[in-house]
């Protein structure tokens, strides 16, 4: 379960990782996308909403992840791609109000488990998408 997978890196004590870099160790662990490491240093950056409370860490890390499931070089799939990055976003705001850091944060984040609240909410909204997906690319 990509929920579980995500909540352990984001919870790690060794280590400390943000939000959007928890959600591309996790997807890489409960996919098998055996990414390199540079894909998640790419992440880095992202956390904090871009380390000025912008978009949250756990949507964009989100997206991260769509890109590697689902872009290609071929328009179609680029169009599709996008579809399924626009519905990820609106399903995750509907359910938690927003998509900045900074409010996130206010709302959500505990004194002891952090933002793990969030990055699993994001976890689970994008589990059921990328099962949604997949379904089709087997239909």
């Amino acid at each position: 379960m990509l929920e579980d997978a995500v909540g352990r890196e984001y919870s790690r004590n060794d280590l400390e990782r943000n939000c959007a870099e928890a959600m591309v160790y996790g997807a890489n662990e409960e996919f098998n996308l055996n990414l390199p490491k540079e894909a998640f240093d790419t992440m880095g950056a992202f956390g904090g909403g871009m380390r000025v409370g912008s978009v949250c860490g756990a949507v964009t890390g989100s997206l991260a992840v769509i890109g590697i499931l689902f872009n290609s070089e071929e328009f179609e799939k680029q169009e599709k791609m996008k579809r399924i990055a626009e519905e990820f976003l609106e399903e995750f705001e509907k359910r938690y109000g927003h998509l900045d850091c900074i409010v996130l944060k206010e709302k959500y984040r505990d004194e002891v488990i952090g933002c793990e609240p969030t990055v699993r909410v994001a976890a689970k909204v994008l589990e059921e998408i990328i099962v949604k997906y997949e379904r089709e690319k087997t239909n």
